[in-house]
């Protein structure tokens, strides 16, 4: 039993930290625009499926923000934007040609225009033509896409230690995207890593020791009884000692043993 436990606090300890990021990024709550910032995800729109996206803007003298989306002259443009302050969670998915949308926190959906090939902005709308519709004041804490129920794009807001460079990290292909724009994000605060307590830990490894406990001396009893009984089967049937009723007395724990031709015998079993 020592040696189980000794391996399971091997195992506990030797476990990887539970952030989302690897070494050298700080994973934060959110990164917030200025209004000169924005990111290229390099994802084509018409090659995904559905994406999600938590953001919050406060709202200023441009009026209507766009907050993603891209946009194609003489191509409807898929776009999503507010002018209401708030924070929001927004999923897409196709809907026949067309996305459809739906404001998770207040439970509105409609359907918006078309995908096109450009590749979607964050903090932005990329819009062939060269219209700018960078936005200040957004903040976003995460952007996810997904093909075929496989996620291709998970945008997690970070912090590069080297040089405090401030981005998205995307988990699934390990790369870190920058400001496209000019000026610097806002960063939000880091997000904490919650990890056991030594208190958690001892209290569960006390645990998960009694229980160990509790089964090896189930254990030990199921064997020391099946070897018992064995041993009582072996001197009995070599000794033919038939009770007279060839009955097992009330409230007793009999043994079968049956002869050749089928005669019964009981045995009484004593317990170890």
């Amino acid at each position: 039993m020592k040696r189980i436990l000794a391996c399971l606090i091997g195992l506990f300890f030797a476990m990887p930290s539970w952030a989302a990021l690897p070494e050298g990024y700080t994973e934060l709550e959110y990164i917030e625009s200025t209004g000169t910032q924005y990111i290229d995800t390099g994802l084509a729109e018409n090659l995904i499926d559905y994406m999600e996206l938590k953001f919050e803007t406060v709202v200023d003298s441009s009026g209507f923000m766009f907050v993603n989306g891209s946009s194609q002259v003489g191509v409807k443009d898929s776009r999503y934007g507010t002018t209401n302050p708030g924070t929001y969670v927004i999923k897409q998915n196709i809907l026949g040609s067309k996305w459809n949308f739906t404001n998770e926190t207040n439970g509105t959906t409609y359907l918006n225009n078309s995908p096109t090939n450009n590749s979607l902005y964050l903090f932005n709308l990329n819009v062939s033509g060269g219209t700018d519709y960078k936005n200040k004041n957004v903040k976003i804490y995460y952007y996810k896409a997904s093909k075929n129920d496989n996620l291709v794009f998970n945008a997690v807001p970070a912090k590069r230690n080297s040089d405090n460079v401030l981005g998205m990290y995307d988990t699934v292909s390990g790369q870190f995207f920058e400001n496209a724009g000019t000026g610097d994000f806002i960063a939000g605060p880091v997000v904490e890593i919650k990890i056991a307590t030594t208190k958690m830990v001892d209290e569960e490894f006390a645990a998960a020791e009694a229980k160990l406990a509790t089964t090896v001396q189930t254990i030990e009893s199921v064997v020391s009884r099946t070897i018992t009984q064995t041993g009582q089967i072996a001197t009995l049937q070599a000794e033919k000692q038939t009770r007279p009723d060839e009955t097992c007395p009330a409230g007793k724990k009999c043994l079968l043993v049956q002869d050749e031709d089928g005669t019964p015998h009981w045995y009484e079993i004593i317990e170890p």
